[in-house]
Protein backbone atom coordinates (compact mmCIF):
# COMPACT_ATOMS: atom_id res chain seq x y z
CA UNK A 1 0.00 0.00 0.00
CA UNK A 2 1.44 3.37 -1.04
CA UNK A 3 0.36 6.66 0.42
CA UNK A 4 0.44 9.90 -1.48
CA UNK A 5 1.67 12.89 0.49
CA UNK A 6 1.45 15.39 -2.32
CA UNK A 7 -0.79 17.69 -0.28
CA UNK A 8 0.31 16.74 3.23
CA UNK A 9 2.45 19.82 3.77
CA UNK A 10 1.34 23.39 3.26
CA UNK A 11 3.60 26.01 1.76
CA UNK A 12 4.98 28.38 4.34
CA UNK A 13 7.40 31.23 4.60
CA UNK A 14 9.99 30.52 7.30
CA UNK A 15 10.63 33.17 9.93
CA UNK A 16 14.28 34.21 9.70
CA UNK A 17 16.65 33.44 12.55
CA UNK A 18 16.87 36.50 14.80
CA UNK A 19 20.03 38.51 14.33
CA UNK A 20 21.65 40.18 17.29
CA UNK A 21 21.27 43.89 16.94
CA UNK A 22 21.17 47.18 18.80
CA UNK A 23 18.28 49.61 18.84
CA UNK A 24 19.30 52.72 16.91
CA UNK A 25 18.92 54.82 20.07
CA UNK A 26 21.32 52.68 22.12
CA UNK A 27 24.22 54.80 23.39
CA UNK A 28 27.76 53.47 23.08
CA UNK A 29 30.96 55.09 24.25
CA UNK A 30 33.33 56.55 21.66
CA UNK A 31 36.48 58.68 22.09
CA UNK A 32 34.23 61.72 21.44
CA UNK A 33 31.65 60.75 24.09
CA UNK A 34 28.44 58.75 24.08
CA UNK A 35 26.80 58.38 20.65
CA UNK A 36 23.71 56.60 19.41
CA UNK A 37 24.35 53.44 17.42
CA UNK A 38 22.49 54.80 14.36
CA UNK A 39 25.07 57.62 14.08
CA UNK A 40 28.08 55.27 13.87
CA UNK A 41 29.92 54.37 10.67
CA UNK A 42 32.65 51.93 9.68
CA UNK A 43 35.99 53.23 10.96
CA UNK A 44 34.54 54.79 14.14
CA UNK A 45 35.99 53.53 17.40
CA UNK A 46 33.88 52.16 20.26
CA UNK A 47 34.83 51.47 23.90
CA UNK A 48 35.13 47.79 24.75
CA UNK A 49 35.33 45.94 28.04
CA UNK A 50 39.01 45.10 27.58
CA UNK A 51 39.79 48.77 28.20
CA UNK A 52 40.43 49.99 24.70
CA UNK A 53 38.62 51.43 21.73
CA UNK A 54 38.06 48.98 18.88
CA UNK A 55 37.51 50.11 15.31
CA UNK A 56 34.22 49.18 13.66
CA UNK A 57 34.54 47.14 10.47
CA UNK A 58 30.89 47.77 9.59
CA UNK A 59 27.57 49.05 10.89
CA UNK A 60 24.74 47.08 9.34
CA UNK A 61 21.12 48.25 9.51
CA UNK A 62 18.45 45.60 8.98
CA UNK A 63 14.73 45.15 9.36
CA UNK A 64 14.03 43.11 12.44
CA UNK A 65 10.29 42.70 11.99
CA UNK A 66 10.12 39.11 13.25
CA UNK A 67 12.40 39.49 16.27
CA UNK A 68 11.00 39.88 19.75
CA UNK A 69 12.20 42.93 21.63
CA UNK A 70 12.99 43.21 25.33
CA UNK A 71 13.03 46.33 27.50
CA UNK A 72 15.71 46.72 30.16
CA UNK A 73 14.62 49.53 32.51
CA UNK A 74 17.11 52.24 33.43
CA UNK A 75 19.01 51.27 36.57
CA UNK A 76 18.99 47.56 35.70
CA UNK A 77 22.27 45.80 34.87
CA UNK A 78 24.02 49.18 34.89
CA UNK A 79 21.84 50.88 32.26
CA UNK A 80 21.51 54.65 32.77
CA UNK A 81 18.21 54.71 30.87
CA UNK A 82 15.81 52.27 29.22
CA UNK A 83 17.42 49.94 26.71
CA UNK A 84 15.80 47.83 23.97
CA UNK A 85 17.38 44.50 23.06
CA UNK A 86 16.42 41.95 20.43
CA UNK A 87 16.34 38.17 20.36
CA UNK A 88 19.76 36.87 19.50
CA UNK A 89 21.51 39.57 21.56
CA UNK A 90 23.72 38.57 24.51
CA UNK A 91 24.56 40.61 27.61
CA UNK A 92 27.50 40.03 29.92
CA UNK A 93 26.75 39.11 33.52
CA UNK A 94 29.40 38.75 36.18
CA UNK A 95 29.88 38.34 39.89
CA UNK A 96 30.17 35.66 42.56
CA UNK A 97 27.10 33.81 41.27
CA UNK A 98 28.78 33.33 37.86
CA UNK A 99 31.81 31.86 39.58
CA UNK A 100 29.65 29.67 41.80
CA UNK A 101 27.62 28.17 38.94
CA UNK A 102 30.03 28.22 36.01
CA UNK A 103 33.50 28.80 37.44
CA UNK A 104 33.88 31.94 35.33
CA UNK A 105 33.90 35.64 36.25
CA UNK A 106 31.80 36.67 33.22
CA UNK A 107 29.23 34.82 31.12
CA UNK A 108 26.90 35.85 28.31
CA UNK A 109 23.14 35.61 28.77
CA UNK A 110 20.58 35.74 25.94
CA UNK A 111 18.34 38.79 26.14
CA UNK A 112 15.12 36.77 25.98
CA UNK A 113 16.04 34.76 29.07
CA UNK A 114 16.35 37.90 31.24
CA UNK A 115 12.59 38.58 31.39
CA UNK A 116 11.34 38.96 34.95
CA UNK A 117 14.73 39.98 36.36
CA UNK A 118 14.62 43.48 37.89
CA UNK A 119 11.77 44.64 35.68
CA UNK A 120 13.03 43.38 32.30
CA UNK A 121 9.98 42.76 30.12
CA UNK A 122 8.84 42.26 26.56
CA UNK A 123 8.76 45.51 24.57
CA UNK A 124 6.28 46.55 21.93
CA UNK A 125 7.34 45.86 18.38
CA UNK A 126 9.07 48.67 16.55
CA UNK A 127 9.27 49.42 12.84
CA UNK A 128 12.70 50.97 13.41
CA UNK A 129 15.70 49.09 12.01
CA UNK A 130 18.14 47.30 14.26
CA UNK A 131 21.87 47.87 13.90
CA UNK A 132 24.65 45.34 14.12
CA UNK A 133 28.13 46.55 15.03
CA UNK A 134 30.84 44.43 13.42
CA UNK A 135 34.45 44.30 14.63
CA UNK A 136 37.51 42.35 13.52
CA UNK A 137 36.95 40.04 16.50
CA UNK A 138 34.20 39.51 19.04
CA UNK A 139 33.90 42.41 21.51
CA UNK A 140 31.89 43.34 24.58
CA UNK A 141 30.76 46.92 24.04
CA UNK A 142 29.83 49.41 26.77
CA UNK A 143 26.26 50.58 26.18
CA UNK A 144 23.90 52.89 28.09
CA UNK A 145 26.91 53.72 30.35
CA UNK A 146 27.09 50.37 32.15
CA UNK A 147 25.64 47.46 30.18
CA UNK A 148 28.06 45.18 28.37
CA UNK A 149 26.60 43.87 25.11
CA UNK A 150 28.18 41.34 22.76
CA UNK A 151 29.07 42.52 19.25
CA UNK A 152 30.21 39.84 16.81
CA UNK A 153 33.53 39.68 15.07
CA UNK A 154 34.41 38.85 11.49
CA UNK A 155 35.75 35.46 12.57
CA UNK A 156 34.02 32.66 14.39
CA UNK A 157 36.18 32.80 17.52
CA UNK A 158 34.22 33.22 20.74
CA UNK A 159 35.96 34.33 23.92
CA UNK A 160 33.03 34.16 26.32
CA UNK A 161 30.78 31.32 27.42
CA UNK A 162 27.25 31.74 26.12
CA UNK A 163 24.54 30.46 28.43
CA UNK A 164 21.36 28.83 27.22
CA UNK A 165 17.92 29.72 28.49
CA UNK A 166 17.92 27.27 31.42
CA UNK A 167 21.42 28.21 32.58
CA UNK A 168 20.52 31.90 32.45
CA UNK A 169 17.34 31.39 34.48
CA UNK A 170 19.29 29.41 37.12
CA UNK A 171 21.88 32.20 37.33
CA UNK A 172 19.23 34.91 37.66
CA UNK A 173 17.44 32.94 40.35
CA UNK A 174 20.68 32.74 42.32
CA UNK A 175 21.48 36.43 41.69
CA UNK A 176 18.02 37.52 42.85
CA UNK A 177 18.09 35.47 46.02
CA UNK A 178 15.26 33.25 44.84
CA UNK A 179 12.80 36.06 44.06
CA UNK A 180 12.87 35.91 40.26
CA UNK A 181 9.57 36.88 38.65
CA UNK A 182 8.14 34.24 36.29
CA UNK A 183 8.99 34.47 32.63
CA UNK A 184 5.61 35.07 31.06
CA UNK A 185 7.01 36.51 27.83
CA UNK A 186 8.82 33.48 26.42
Amino acid sequence: MLLSHDTAFADFEPIPEPVAGFSGKTLVETPDGWRSVNSLRAGDRVATVDGGFAQLNAVIAFANAHARAWRVPGGTLGACSDLTLYDGQYLALNGPCCRQLFGLPTVLAPAGALVGFEGIHRATASAQPAYQLRFAEEELVWAQTGVRILAPGAGSASWYQRLDYGQTRALLLLMSGGTLAPDIAA
